[in-house]
């Protein structure tokens, strides 16, 4: 009796870590139709904030800008991920990240004339171009994690 006890418990603990896990999905209404206002986050900051409005219903982002050495194609190219420069001055291209309520990826800006202009700017260039560049928005609003 004991030994079917024992199977039984093993079998048990096997199946119910076999399931899987639940994922959450989150509603957010961001997509091409949406408009932004920013806020001028100042200067010397990384975070920036936005309130979209899609279909009436506003949302409010958060993000961050950071100045890198990598180059984006074109304002509005994506990255996954980014590298800094141990060389200061190589660090001259702005890339905006949303970070709430969603996570996307990197959104290349058009680079600035030098990194102290990068690092002065960024999260305000981020800020604006939300609101005044549709490819920028775009490429913000889609593939969108979590």
């Amino acid at each position: 009796m004991k030994k079917h006890l024992i199977l039984a418990g093993v079998f048990s603990v096997a199946i119910v870590q076999s399931q899987p896990a639940m994922a959450v999905t989150k509603c957010v209404a961001l997509n091409g139709s949406t408009t932004c206002t920013h806020e001028d986050p100042g200067n010397n900051v990384a975070d920036w904030t936005s309130t979209c409005t899609t279909n009436g219903v506003r949302t409010p982002i958060k993000g961050i800008g950071i100045c890198s050495a990598n180059a984006g194609s074109a304002k509005g190219a994506t990255a996954t991920e980014l590298e800094m420069s141990s060389t200061a001055d190589d660090n001259l291209n702005c890339w905006c990240k949303m970070v709430s309520p969603a996570v996307s990826r990197w959104v290349s800006l058009s680079p600035l004339p030098s990194a102290g202009n990068c690092a002065l700017y960024c999260a305000r260039n981020c800020a604006s171009l939300v609101n005044a560049n549709a490819s920028v928005r775009s490429a913000l609003f889609s593939s969108l994690s979590d």
